[in-house]
Parts: C-alpha cells; structure tokens; sequence
C-alpha cells in the first residue's frame, strides 16, 4: 500500500501515530530523556485505561496490576518484564535500544519503603548510572482521596529536601530527587497514583449491595444447615446401635 503525501499528512495528525515514530526515532538514536519522556506519557495512557473500569480491578494484586501495565508497554514495542534482577528482584524493568527504566510498585501503601528500594537496593537494569530516571507507582484501591493521600507523601519529601515538583502530563503524578547510594548519583524519581476506589453510594448500588449481602447470607445459612445435617447424620459408614 503506497502513501501519498496527503495520506502522510493526514496520519501524522493521529496522535498514535505520532508516539510511534518518536519510538522508531528513540530506538534510531534518540537521547535517554527522550525516551523516558515517551515513556512516561504511555504509561500515563496505560494507567488512565486502568482508572476507567476500578470496578474490575478491586480484586486484582499488585503483580496482576503491574503486569497490565507491562504487557502494554510490549504492545507499544518496548522490553517490559518483572521480576528484572538489578541488585534485587525490581516490580518494573523497561529498556528501549539502550536505555533503561526501572518502576516499583506498591498497593495501598509502602510509600516509604517502595523509595528506598528505589535508592538503597536496585540499581539500573543497563548499569549506566546516566540512565538516572525511576518510577514509583502506588495503586490506591482503598483510599477514597488518592490526591490528597499523594499531597501528604509529597510534602513529607519537601520536608527532606527532595524537592518535589507537580508534574504537568498527569494530576496524580508528581517528580522528587534523590540520590543513589553507593554511586552517590542523582535520581530523579516520578511518583505516579492509580486511583482504582469503587464504592458507588447510589440508589442501584445500595440495592446490589444489599443483595449481595442478602445471598452471602443465605449461602452461609445453607452452608451451616448443611454441616449440622452431618453431624446429626453421624460419620459416614458409622454403624447405629
């Protein structure tokens, strides 16, 4: 199928269209903030899809929450996997050409140590302490404010001097620096929340709860009548006096 100038044009109006050429440009020789740039804005994407449909996520661990983000990210053309071992075992490895990224990733909770795996355990998946950009993503299927439970972590890091920033692309996200220890090198870490609470209190919500809790309710009645039949009943194969 041959395009035509126009048809060129035309395409290059789609948005899709346009990340995938600035991939191809990144595994042609584009720079590594060019790439994390792009990176960031695809799983932004990724993690809005996500934030769409919390009503079939509220079961789902943090591995399974995780690996729909990878999986993706391999969709859009780039090396994601779990479980990456760089100096322990990382929720997150991504690399494109020659750069890396690593994610880790906490669900309703661990702020704190999901940082300090960050900066005292893992290490670049490249080895390349240039390629000096990480993500902390927080799942928060049990907070109904994920924005101010963000606000409370990112103002107890201004509190050490780690100079958080808003960033402009996502109103959960947020940019800190921080420095490697060992390498004593700079590592500027993205904060990313993913605001999965659901817990509807409308009309048809109140009454699908209240079914829910009327079936839970005579399951267990049955599952009790059940159990005092055989134990009135005796063992199975018990002879009677």
């Amino acid at each position: 199928m041959s395009l035509t100038l126009l048809d060129y044009e035309r395409l290059m109006g789609q948005p899709v269209v346009r990340a995938s050429i600035r991939r191809a440009q990144i595994c042609a020789g584009g720079s590594y903030d060019e790439f994390v740039d792009q990176l960031y804005l695809d799983i932004d994407q990724l993690i809005y899809s996500m934030q769409s449909a919390p009503e079939l996520r509220q079961d789902d661990s943090e591995d399974r929450l995780s690996g729909e983000i990878l999986q993706g990210l391999r969709l859009l053309g780039y090396d994601a996997y779990p479980d990456g071992k760089t100096g322990g075992h990382v929720d997150m490895t991504v690399k494109m050409a020659a750069y890396s990224w690593l994610g880790e990733a906490k669900k309703d909770g661990n702020f704190d140590e999901g940082l300090l795996q960050l900066t005292t355990r893992y290490k670049t998946a490249s080895g390349n302490f240039a390629h000096n950009q990480a993500g902390l993503v927080f799942y928060m299927v049990a907070s109904p404010n994920a924005k101010s439970l963000l606000k409370g972590w990112s103002d107890k890091l201004a509190t050490q001097n780690c100079s958080p920033v808003q960033c402009p692309n996502n109103v959960l996200a947020y940019f800190s620096a921080h420095i490697v220890d060992g390498a004593g090198t700079d590592l500027k870490v993205r904060t990313m929340g993913v605001s999965l609470y659901h817990k509807p209190k409308d009309k048809s919500a109140r009454t699908s709860a209240k079914r829910k809790a009327a079936k839970a309710a005579a399951a267990g009645a049955s599952t009790a009548a059940s159990q005092g039949s055989a134990t009135k009943g005796g063992a199975p194969g018990a002879s009677k006096p």
